[in-house]
């Protein structure tokens, strides 16, 4: 069939992967008796030529294949397609259906041969076939030994004779469905030749809709770019990365061409606008053309107005849109459609359409539409806009609004530099607090955590000026303004505490203006931090559970003025550290989950961060290689960029994960990247990841981690953090660490969540072994999915019964235990738990023997049958007797039913 599309867009080897099944249920409906016509329907670049493909090279010489191409401009002709396949026709036959049906007939005749084989007629992009070729090609089909493989796009959709055939049950219909992100991923790491990052994988998906063709151009439109990148054999997205339009001009200019003037205006005025609100679409749009476009799949309606259904297509018709075009489409919106135009759901594609045409925007609009685009991580349209704004006043409550931009790019110095100036107004409290939050951020990004004071110092100046002087409108302020000023300094001091981890001055802040009362005529960011700064204690103290909750409320706020702080993203941190160690994974991947449907941008920053927590998951769960897989991508995705400094936790988590998993090689070189990143993150993320250094040295170096465990349990217990020092402990027990002294299982009573209680129920019983004891430890462990500790508690568990005489508890016990078998990390358990197990169970040879002896065979019996002699059968009833606890044949069946 010549060159595919796929094959041109390079995706030939994709659908094959992704599209083989369709293929070959296309190929048997053609080959059986009954329906004659398989038609195929999809997407532009969904793959609908490949799979034509793939059926014809599956029916192979059992027919004989009639491609009759199409296309657009011959649409309008009678019989064109079939003209251009047919022997040349005299021109009065040109236009004769009876005329050019003969001529078909023959040559089907003609190519069928002295065989007689079936005749495949192939029709690619069907939309574009002509009315007259699609009748007698119906016409044929009808005839029953010719058969028909057509292609049409949803947009274009089949010739109604081709739809009648479907109606009439004559054809098969096959809609191909977008590929899921796991084939997506597939799809985009062949044509890249390369891993691709998880980040990467969920942000190209969603982007392309799992339209083959769009997510491969995509994918080469950013590697152009240099927004895709690879690192260490990975592919990863930069921050910079967004869609420029090229990737889908050459298809998108092409299908534009079949509509109508007016269509095209109404196509590029949503593309420029969307969503375009439903009010202004109904002074601005002709229904019947909105409700064409719409039938047509150019358009989707959601509940905030119309867009273009896919944003790739989005992209490329704002692209090869004319700056005249614009400004002419712009002004006549703006004309027809007034206020109605303008919802918050399209004001940065308004801002971005006016900037384009050079329209001029007050400064207070283009101060509120920079602080939007930088909260969406439109950076550069953020910038954009900021620059333009000429007032000095205004200037300066743009401070803030830049400084978030520099350090969405990763320039924290850039950052700093914007707010090394002072405010314009130092009367105006607004812009004294302007961008201090922010600067905090550059600071911590920076390393620079102990000039933090100083600029609290400075804080704390201005409030005296604030007092004694008029704010903006000349209204004076009162003793408010000033103490809102000290307040966000305490605020600040706080949060520099939390990070050096003194949670004594963090809880004394916390009771003095973090609480109610007096929280409740803070600013709303200053209510969130604090909510998440009380976490951070609740952590501290162990109250997991509690720690969840309170930055679970601070997240609940989701329209808080966050005054460009990274708040959502650091409050979720908090979020997913407290639910981790609680034992709440399924609250981690719900998380984690939920966060890339409302930030398609900001994953590419924060989506990394995000991924560390399920794999801090999945090391508790024993399923560490699965971790690791993660960790790889997650740690190089954060040398990239750490906007909330999670490398050293990372490289961290990953040196133990490939510890345990056996790969020493890949942990040694975590192990060095954490040990050069152990100064990073927040006093507590660094805590962690010290624990898990050691843990991974402990691994490596057997003898070499435990005692520094202990340690780092015992620094924390001397500096009143109770939370720190049971985790430090159960890090070790997890290593092999006895609680000799109770104190684990003292600081797990006393803390929140079913891990510490999983925990502290196992450091009970082996501290007495106890057998029951073991069993509840191993019932907790099971629910947290943790298989390989349940599984080892339960053997355990088996030993204490066997050594006090009950075979039949031990039995029960070692029942448990095969019920961990096969679940994700289950493994080994433990030299000594496999050994007890292996104690209790059957042989192959003995099960065969007790099974036949439950039967009721004799032992002369049972030699027989498996070709032993009497005495190797007696043998190894005597040992099985042993197994199960018990003395003779006629216990025998009680005992195995057990």
């Amino acid at each position: 069939m010549g060159a595919t599309l796929a094959e041109k867009a390079g995706i030939k080897s994709v659908v094959e992967t992704t599209r083989r099944d369709i293929a070959a249920a296309a190929t048997e409906a053609l080959r059986r008796e009954g329906a004659g016509a398989v038609l195929v329907v999809g997407k532009g670049g969904s793959g609908k030529t490949h799979v034509l493909d793939a059926v014809v090279r599956s029916l192979g010489n059992d027919v004989e294949v009639l491609e009759i191409s199409t296309g657009r401009s011959l649409r309008s002709v009678m019989y064109a397609a079939l003209i251009e396949c047919l022997p040349k026709l005299a021109p009065e036959e040109v236009q004769d259906r009876i005329g050019v049906l003969r001529a078909l007939w023959a040559e089907l005749h003609r190519r069928s041969g002295e065989a007689e084989r079936p005749v495949v007629l192939v029709v690619d992009d069907a939309q574009d076939l002509d009315d007259g070729s699609a009748g007698l090609i119906a016409e044929a089909v009808a005839s029953s030994w010719v058969r028909l493989l057509a292609a049409a796009t949803t947009r274009g959709g089949l010739p109604r004779d081709f739809l009648d055939m479907w109606h009439d049950g004559m054809a098969e219909r096959v809609e191909l469905a977008p590929l899921s992100l796991a084939e997506s991923q597939a799809a985009a790491q062949e044509h890249l030749g390369g891993t691709l990052s998880v980040t990467a994988a969920g942000v190209l998906h969603r982007l392309s809709g799992g339209n083959p063709l769009h997510l491969l151009s995509l994918i080469d439109e950013s590697v152009a770019a240099g927004t895709l990148v690879r690192r260490r054999g990975i592919w990863l997205l930069t921050g910079a990365f967004a869609s420029s339009g090229n990737a889908l001009a050459e298809p998108v200019r092409s299908s534009m061409e079949a509509l109508d003037p007016a269509e095209r205006d109404l196509l590029i005025l949503v593309a420029l606008t969307e969503p375009l609100p439903r009010s202004a679409a109904r002074v601005l749009a002709d229904r019947e053309i909105l409700d064409r476009l719409t039938d047509l799949g150019w358009f989707i309606e959601g509940p905030d107005g119309i867009r273009i259904r896919h944003a790739l297509e989005a992209d490329a018709v704002r692209r090869m849109t004319t700056a005249t075009r614009r400004l002419h489409l712009y002004r006549r919106a703006l004309a027809l459609g007034g206020d109605e135009l303008r919802q918050p759901a399209n004001e940065l594609r308004l801002l971005e359409l006016a900037l384009d045409t050079g329209a001029s925007l007050p400064a207070a609009e283009l101060v509120r539409g920079a602080a939007a685009a930088v909260r969406s991580f439109r950076n550069e349209l953020g910038l954009r806009a900021a620059s333009l704004v000429d007032r000095a006043a205004e200037r300066s409550l743009a401070r803030g609004v830049v400084a978030r931009a520099h350090l969405n790019l990763g320039d924290p110095p850039a950052a700093l530099a914007v707010l090394s100036s002072g405010p314009a107004v130092p009367s105006d409290v607004q812009d004294v607090l302007v961008g201090t939050l922010v600067k905090f951020t550059a600071r911590l990004a920076l390393g620079e955590l102990e000039q933090v004071e100083g600029d609290v110092a400075d804080l704390e100046k201005a409030a005296d000026g604030v007092d004694r002087r008029t704010g903006s409108g000349g209204v004076p302020f009162g003793p408010g303004a000033r103490e809102a000023v000290l307040r966000r300094a305490r605020l600040i001091r706080a949060l520099a505490a939390a990070e050096r981890g003194d949670f004594a001055a963090v809880g004394s802040a916390l009771d003095h203006d973090g609480k109610l009362p007096q929280a409740i005529a803070a600013p709303a960011i200053e209510r969130g931090l604090w909510l998440v700064l009380d976490s951070a204690v609740q952590w501290a103290a162990g109250h997991f559970e509690a720690s969840a909750r309170a930055a679970g409320l601070a997240l609940s706020d989701s329209d808080l003025d966050d005054e460009h702080f990274p708040f959502e993203e650091r409050a979720l941190v908090r979020y997913l550290v407290a639910a981790l160690f609680s034992g709440d994974w399924a609250g981690v991947d719900g998380a984690v989950a939920a966060y890339p449907d409302t930030h398609l941008r900001s994953i590419v920053v924060f989506g990394p961060s995000l991924y560390c927590a399920r794999a801090i998951a999945l090391v508790r769960q024993g399923r560490e290689a699965e971790a690791e897989s993660i960790l790889r991508d997650v740690v190089e995705n954060l040398e990239l960029a750490d906007p909330l400094q999670l490398l050293g936790l990372a490289s961290a988590v990953a040196a133990r994960a490939a510890a345990a998993a056996g790969n020493a090689t890949a942990a040694r070189q975590y192990l060095a990247r954490a040990e050069a990143t152990a100064g990073l993150g927040s006093a507590d993320l660094r805590g962690l990841a010290a624990m898990h250094r050691v843990g991974a040295l402990e691994l490596l170096e057997p003898g070499t981690g435990l005692a520094r465990l202990e340690a780092i349990a015992e620094e924390n217990r001397a500096a009143g953090r109770p939370g720190w020092e049971l985790v430090a402990r159960i890090l070790g027990f997890e290593l092999g660490a006895t609680d000799t002294d109770g104190r684990g299982a003292e600081l797990a009573a006393a803390a929140e969540g079913p891990w510490a209680r999983a925990w502290g129920a196992w450091a009970r019983a082996e501290a007495r072994e106890d057998a029951e004891g073991y069993l509840t430890a191993g019932g907790l462990f099971h629910d947290l999915g943790m298989y390989r500790r349940a599984r080892a508690a339960y053997a355990r568990a088996a030993g204490c019964f066997d050594a006090d005489g009950d075979r039949a508890a031990a039995r029960h016990a070692g029942a448990l235990a095969r019920t961990c078998e096969g679940l994700p990390g289950s493994g080994d358990a433990g030299e000594k738990e496999e050994a007890i197990l292996s104690s209790l169970r059957l042989s192959p040879r003995e099960q065969d023997v007790v099974d036949l002896a439950v039967d009721g065979l004799s032992d002369r019996q049972i030699a027989d049958q498996l070709h032993l002699s009497v005495r190797t059968v007696e043998g190894h009833l005597h040992r099985s007797y042993a197994k199960l606890g018990i003395r003779s044949r006629d216990e025998l069946r009680d005992a195995v039913s057990e």
